[in-house]
C-alpha cells in the first residue's frame, strides 16, 4: 500500500498542477473575450470612426487594468470597415499572457490568446 502511494503521489501532483494551469488559461481567455465584448460595445456607440476606436481602446484596457498576466497590456484592434448604419464593429483584442510556474509540467510560459466580438450599429443612428 506504501508503494502504491509513493508511486501515485507525484502523478497525482502533477495531474493537479496541469488542473490549475489549464484553468489559468480557461479564465485568462474569458477575460480576453470580455475585454473584446466591452471595446465592441463601446465603440458602437462611437459617432465618428475616431470615437469608435478610442471607445472601444479605452473600454478595452480599462477591462483588464488589473490583470497583471496579461504582459506588455492588450493589444486592441478595432475592424471599421462596416462602419455604416446597419452595419457592424468588431474588436479584437490580443494579449500574451504569462503562464509563469506552469513550465514544470509541460505548459509553455507565455501564450499569445485572442479574442474577438462583433456588435451590429443601430439602423436608424446618425454615423458622421
Amino acid at each position: 500500500m506504501a508503494l502504491e502511494l509513493a508511486l501515485l503521489t507525484p502523478v497525482l501532483i502533477a495531474f493537479m498542477m496541469l488542473m490549475v494551469g489549464v484553468g489559468r488559461m480557461v479564465e485568462a481567455q474569458s477575460q480576453i473575450d470580455g475585454a473584446a465584448r466591452d471595446g465592441a460595445r463601446a465603440a458602437s456607440v462611437g459617432r465618428t470612426r475616431g470615437d469608435a476606436v478610442a471607445f472601444a481602446d479605452r473600454a478595452s484596457r480599462e477591462t483588464l487594468k488589473t490583470r497583471d498576466w496579461c504582459q506588455g497590456g492588450p493589444r486592441v484592434g478595432p475592424d471599421l470597415s462596416e462602419w455604416a448604419p446597419g452595419g457592424q464593429v468588431t474588436v479584437t483584442v490580443t494579449c500574451d499572457v504569462d503562464l509563469g510556474g506552469m513550465t514544470l509540467i509541460g505548459l509553455p510560459g507565455s501564450k499569445t490568446m485572442t479574442g474577438t466580438a462583433t456588435v451590429p450599429l443601430d439602423t436608424y443612428r446618425r454615423i458622421d
